[in-house]
């Protein structure tokens, strides 16, 4: 009686240790989550100063659609990895027969880390990113600007170039030409009238 006893506590144990796991792989995707939103922003001082310009990212429709996409393809991804779990340590430990205080545990387990160590991962996990992407926002502008600078000069010398030699040839024939055609038209029209203008 006794060892049956601790057979059980160990399975209600291990029941909330599983419910445990499920709630850090579910954490897993939550993070996944995260990443993927277009602007995220911590509140505080700190981060107001390194923060990320707001702006409304390339493709928003598009956007929304895969994400949304993405987050039912990890719903049903992690609802089969915690089926699947439930249904392996129901056949372990109490050889396949279903008993509700095994998935009751699991449920509670998950509620505990949920509400313990899960706050703290996901608090962590929100500054990790967004601190992340700040950095790579920031030394990817770091790398561009300047090459941005110089290619912006570079072009306006072009521009400045081309109007002073290329664009400027072409708008002298095209005045040229316009001229010409006006000479001879005036050439013409002197010719007709001394003919009164009969053919």
């Amino acid at each position: 009686m006794i060892l049956e006893f601790y057979g059980t506590y160990s399975a209600f144990v291990n029941a909330a240790l599983l419910g445990v796991f499920l709630g850090m792989v579910y954490d897993v995707f939550r993070i996944l989550r995260i990443s993927r939103m277009p602007y995220i922003a911590p509140v505080g001082k700190f981060y107001d100063i390194i923060k990320i310009p707001e702006r409304k990212p390339w493709g928003v429709r598009f956007f929304t659609v895969s994400d949304k996409l993405l987050t039912l393809v990890e719903d049903i991804v992690f609802w089969i990895i915690a089926s699947a779990a439930e249904i392996l340590f129901i056949y372990h430990v109490n050889g396949g027969a279903v008993r509700i205080y095994f998935i009751m545990c699991t449920f509670a387990g998950a509620a505990l880390y949920f509400f313990t160590a899960g706050k703290i991962t996901m608090f962590f996990s929100f500054r990790i990113i967004f601190l992340i992407r700040c950095l790579l926002y920031w030394g990817f502008y770091i790398i561009i600007y300047p090459i941005r600078l110089i290619l912006q000069f570079a072009i306006n010398v072009l521009r400045f170039v081309a109007d002073n030699t290329v664009i400027r040839v072409i708008r002298a024939m095209k005045k040229k030409r316009l001229t010409s055609y006006s000479k001879k038209r005036v050439s013409y029209i002197l010719a007709q009238s001394k003919k009164g203008f009969y053919l």
